[in-house]
This record gives structure tokens, C-alpha cells and sequence, in this order.
């Protein structure tokens, strides 16, 4: 099952403490990506950290 087929079990089967536990650990587990590095920051000044701390989120999450 993928992670959105279990996903979408779980929030069709709230009851279901199982999967809710096994979708926790499969997110828990999952790599997680930096958007964007220490060193990238700390060579930027403070405004542009902002607006490219901004614009890495908005690609992330398509908005």
C-alpha cells in the first residue's frame, strides 16, 4: 500500500488505531528534505534570507 493509499485508509477508517500508527511511522521515517542550507543562509543578508527562504517554501508546497 502507498503512503496515500494509507493515507487515505486511515481517514476513511478513523477507528483504525493501526493505521494511523503505521502512516505516523512511515512519515517519521521518510527522508526529509532541506530546502535550504545553513551556509546558503549565512551568505545572504537577512532581507534576502527572507525572500529566498519564502520563495523555497512556495516551490515546496506549489503556491
Amino acid at each position: 500500500m502507498t503512503d496515500d493509499e494509507l493515507k487515505q485508509y486511515f481517514l476513511k477508517n478513523k477507528d483504525n488505531k493501526e493505521a494511523f500508527y503505521a502512516y505516523l511511522d512511515r512519515k517519521e521515517n521518510k527522508e526529509k528534505k532541506v530546502i535550504i542550507s545553513a551556509d546558503e543562509l549565512q551568505s545572504l543578508p537577512s532581507n534576502l534570507q527572507v525572500e529566498l527562504v519564502a520563495q523555497r517554501l512556495k516551490k515546496k508546497f506549489n503556491i
